[in-house]
């Protein structure tokens, strides 16, 4: 089966590709064709969680091909699951309240979470938010989060929120695009904090 979608806002790449999985029967293989890097990243890392293989390569300068195999999903046992909170730590802006020393508490907030030995399972960043994740005046904090990812949690900024900011994928200094699927299914099945 193959499914094309090309210029599809997120989430839809995701929810599509759910679609024609579900409808595939076990041993079968979907082809994918997107057009934007928050879609290949997005779909690739819904297939991989999973449990399909999925591979990707480039038809054109603009189009890429996605394969996901559909086998028997495989059953991944961890224990990071027992080392974080059932959190999700959701940052909508930039600042806590305005002007610098709302940016100040934001980051004094974000960098003294790492001083906790329980951490969140994820910090999610949208609207203003991802300038936190994107700007250079940012790096001190972008220097925390890259430390809460090597102690395993999963950050990620929102693709719409890029694209709506024109802010390329390869300025993205920390984390993985993130997608609406993902991020509903966060704010659904974990106690959320929001900044």
């Amino acid at each position: 089966m193959k499914i094309d979608c090309c210029d599809l806002a997120c989430p839809q790449p995701v929810l599509d590709t759910k679609k024609a999985l579900e409808e595939l029967k076990e041993d079968s293989i979907l082809e994918v064709i997107v057009n934007s890097i928050s879609s290949l990243e997005n779909v690739k890392r819904f297939a991989t969680k999973r449990g399909y293989e999925s591979r990707f390569e480039k038809l054109s300068d603009e189009k890429t091909l996605i394969t996901i195999i559909k086998g028997y999903e495989c059953a991944i046992i961890s224990d990071k699951e027992e080392k974080f909170l059932n959190k999700t730590v959701f940052v909508k802006t930039d600042k806590i309240g305005n002007g610098e020393l709302g940016a100040t508490l934001m980051k004094g907030f974000l960098k003294t979470m790492l001083e906790f030995k329980a951490l969140p399972k994820n910090v999610v960043f949208v609207n203003e938010g991802v300038f936190l994740t994107t700007k250079d005046e940012n790096l001190d904090l972008i220097e925390s989060l890259k430390e809460f990812e090597k102690r395993g949690v999963n950050i990620y900024s929102c693709g719409l929120c890029l694209n709506y900011y024109k802010i390329p994928a390869d300025e993205l200094k920390v984390g993985e695009i993130g997608n609406a699927y993902d991020s509903v299914d966060m704010l659904l099945n974990t106690d959320v904090v929001s900044l």
